[in-house]
């Protein structure tokens, strides 16, 4: 693999400009127009960057138990919480404010792992009960709608719910086939189809009016792929192997960009050619936001990063420490 490398995540840190101001909780929290907001998976808090003070605030608010995904639909953030050791939750934050509205309970022991919203409706992925949980814009139960084993990513796209289901076997920690469900919202009774892909898709996602999805691969012989999906007719038009085990992806200009938690950051063309950007342990998630990508750097027992990556060149351009020992996972950015 060609590209500009940075071996450790160690580097980075020399990098980066330490001349920025840390907050905790006990403070008061200052009005934020333009801010980052942070999920750290670890310690189970979230922190924001205020990008117009270059402050960090680390752990405002505490989430529920096993934090795993950030969703954001105008000003309301919603925090998936797993349950592991623990009660199985959304919460629901207020943007603008950065407070808790509330915290909705979710089946006991289902493993929650994703959300999306359609037509007043969000859908959960239960993965530990082999569903998907409809809610209504009050967060009551209305649906629970049965699709394949261990479902993880979803999204939605004109009256069509997209799920990945891995095919996880938690007994044995083994990936059976991975399947894209597709659940009608329009039809009554629901119809539902399942199309096959490759092995552990994890993440499915709506980019340019095509649905792509990200398999991860079992993390041994098997190594990721990419694919995407016409949503009228649910043909697969583009297959694209990956080598490495994807853990998160944007799509920019028709390049993907996709993160590996443990060998580093990539780009790769629809071709199939593999740049790196950075190698190192962490990446986790990344989100685009206008002309540029951000990237969360994980680590459970040092420093934590935000990365922000020039999409077009494949470059580093700025790093934010973000706090030790935090687990960052989930991003997205919030502007008033």
């Amino acid at each position: 693999m060609q590209g500009k490398r940075v071996e450790t995540a160690l580097k980075i840190g020399l990098l980066c400009s330490l001349m920025f101001i840390s907050c905790t909780k006990d403070d008061l929290l200052p009005q934020a127009d333009n801010y980052i907001i942070i999920v750290n998976t670890i310690s189970e808090t979230l922190s924001f960057y205020d990008l117009d003070r270059d402050s960090l605030f680390e752990d405002f608010l505490t989430t529920g138990r096993t934090p795993n995904d950030l969703f954001m639909l105008e000003n309301i953030g919603i925090i998936v919480n797993s349950g592991f050791q623990g009660m199985a939750t959304l919460d629901m934050i207020d943007l603008p404010s950065r407070s808790l509205i509330s915290r909705k309970y979710l089946p006991t022991g289902s493993n929650p792992y994703s959300i999306c919203y359609l037509n007043h409706r969000y859908y959960v992925t239960l993965s530990a009960y082999n569903k998907v949980y409809a809610l209504s814009e009050n967060f009551l139960p209305v649906d629970s709608i049965p699709v394949g084993k261990w479902p993880e990513g979803i999204c939605a796209f004109e009256n069509k719910i997209f799920v990945a289901t891995t095919g996880f076997d938690i007994q044995n920690y083994t990936y059976g086939q991975g399947h894209i469900y597709v659940i009608d919202t329009n039809t009554s009774p629901t119809k539902v189809d399942s199309i096959e892909v490759s092995t552990n898709p994890q993440m499915v996602k709506v980019v340019d009016g095509s649905i792509w999805i990200m398999c991860t691969g079992d993390y041994g012989n098997t190594g990721g792929k990419f694919y995407r999906m016409d949503p009228a007719t649910l043909t697969l038009e583009d297959s694209i192997s990956a080598e490495l085990y994807p853990s998160d992806f944007i799509i920019y200009h028709g390049k993907i960009l996709f993160t590996d938690l443990v060998n580093g950051i990539f780009s790769l063309t629809p071709e199939g050619e593999i740049d790196t950007i950075m190698a190192t342990i962490g990446p986790s998630r990344i989100i685009l936001d206008g002309n540029r990508s951000l990237v969360s750097l994980f680590s459970a027992t040092s420093l934590n990063y935000i990365l922000y990556i020039d999409p077009e060149r494949g470059e580093i351009i700025h790093t934010i420490p973000v706090g030790q020992a935090k687990g960052v996972g989930p991003i997205g950015v919030y502007r008033r």
